[in-house]
């Protein structure tokens, strides 16, 4: 691959809680959507202007194939309803792999929990793989290009930058 080729979209690993696992088929939802809000301006009667709202985040979708043995997946939304247990938010991370699995990027995608879980669907004639999947919120996404440690000290600038004010 020459440098300038995009990179390929199913070399991936997902991290959960710290816990890195290559067993999802599909991730999706990786969505920010920015949104404005027209103002006037006293005496400017030739343009608006916009104010930039907070950024919105879609939900993250994310399917595998369905082991009977076990299913991390309902597991982890039954526990949203046991009135014992607090509501458990996770950071996660979407780690993209090059063609040699080198990590070139990363998506951190902050205090996720599950909103909705979508079990297999059996048919006794298919031939094909029972998929699960769950629809996860999360508050909101960073993107860090390069490997671990890079992402790592990008995110720390960030939050420092962020508590002092000079970001």
């Amino acid at each position: 691959m020459s440098q300038n080729d995009p990179d390929i979209p199913y070399r991936y690993m997902l991290e959960i809680g710290g816990i890195s696992t290559a067993r999802f088929n599909e991730v999706q939802g990786l969505k920010s959507i920015s949104s404005v809000e027209p103002i006037r301006e006293g005496g400017n009667n030739f343009y608006e202007v916009l104010l930039v709202k907070p950024n919105k985040f879609e939900p993250l979708v994310i399917k595998k194939g369905f082991y009977s043995s076990g299913s991390e997946f309902y597991k982890w939304i039954r526990e949203l309803h046991v009135k014992t247990k607090k509501i458990k938010r996770v950071d996660m991370q979407l780690v993209m792999l090059n063609d040699k699995y080198d990590e070139v990027g990363r998506f951190s995608i902050y205090k996720a929990f599950p909103v909705e879980y979508e079990g297999p669907a059996f048919n006794s004639t298919a031939k094909d793989i029972a998929f699960e999947s769950i629809k996860i919120h999360y508050d909101f996404f960073e993107y860090h290009p390069g490997n671990a440690l890079s992402g790592v000290l990008d995110a720390a600038y960030s939050a420092l930058s962020n508590a002092t004010g000079l970001g």
